[in-house]
């Protein structure tokens, strides 16, 4: 008759194990797309060197959950052999924490942030156009110039990129329907914290398109709006972003649209300053 005669025990390993068969779900369900990223030989090596740590721990744990069962109650060489399996595991997981650091320490890879010199004149800072005008110059950017981008918009994202024929630019999509790619319009701060890290990601020309200013500012109100967008124009400044920000006219009184113009410039400036560096 089965029964379990180390209560404590038997409820530590199974939630080990189960942690553990989490962790390698996870890890395999995403290995293609890690191996990719991490591209270099050693850190892949270090990636996998984890799994095999994560399974070991899940075997030995498994051991453990028999041991506090009368099935293998304190069977010595299972014992012995659990033992020599979690050792084995943590050599692996040691290993694999190490193996991410050698390249560094032998000088043989370096991080650096990915910079490139600007071309031209600096068209750096927030404008302001109808829906037209600014999606054309998104466009423009994004595919002709190659600019990295980003957008966020009301529409979900293959929509979107649909819609004004893109493929691979990022999308933000501004909802409250429980979706991965969504963000609540009411967060504001990790809004924000999502352009920043986008922005600060390289040195070099990127474009932002804020496409949904009048629903935040429904959501937010306009005080609260207003300041997240000087603090995103203020980062665009500072690392060479282009943002672009699509204004209904129609949508807003004339206070809040003197407010907006107030903080962004027309986009016929942005215009403007190209055909004048062109012509140069």
């Amino acid at each position: 008759m089965f029964r379990i005669l180390s209560m404590g025990y038997f409820v530590r390993d199974l939630i080990v194990l189960l942690i553990s068969l989490a962790i390698i779900g996870v890890l395999t369900s995403a290995n293609r797309k890690i191996t990719k990223n991490l591209g270099f030989p050693y850190f892949v090596s270090a990636f996998y060197s984890m799994i095999v740590a994560f399974i070991l721990v899940a075997v030995a744990e498994f051991m453990g959950i028999l041991l506090r069962t009368s099935l293998e109650y304190n069977n010595t060489l299972l014992l012995d052999v659990r033992s020599i399996i979690l050792t084995l595991g943590a050599l692996f997981l040691l290993a694999s924490s190490v193996a991410f650091y050698i390249p560094f320490v032998r000088d043989r890879y370096m991080i650096i942030k990915v910079a490139a010199e600007p071309q031209g004149m600096r068209r750096y800072g927030a404008y302001w156009g109808s829906r037209k005008e600014v999606y054309t110059k998104f466009q423009e950017l994004t595919k002709k110039e190659g600019l990295p981008s980003l957008a966020v918009t009301r529409d979900p994202p293959d929509m979107f990129r649909e819609k004004l024929g893109l493929t691979v630019t990022p999308v933000i999509w501004i909802s409250k329907v429980p979706n991965e790619a969504a963000v609540e319009p009411t967060r504001l701060p990790y809004l924000l914290e999502k352009l920043k890290a986008f922005l600060q990601s390289a040195d070099i020309d990127k474009v932002v398109l804020l496409d949904c200013v009048e629903y935040l500012m429904i959501e937010n109100g306009n005080q609260a709006v207003f300041k997240f967008l000087t603090n995103l124009k203020d980062l665009a400044l500072l690392n060479r972003g282009i943002l672009l920000v699509p204004v209904d006219k129609n949508a807003l009184d004339e206070k809040t649209l003197g407010l907006l113009k107030s903080e962004l410039s027309p986009i016929s400036l942005l215009e403007q300053r190209e055909r004048k560096e062109k012509s140069n």
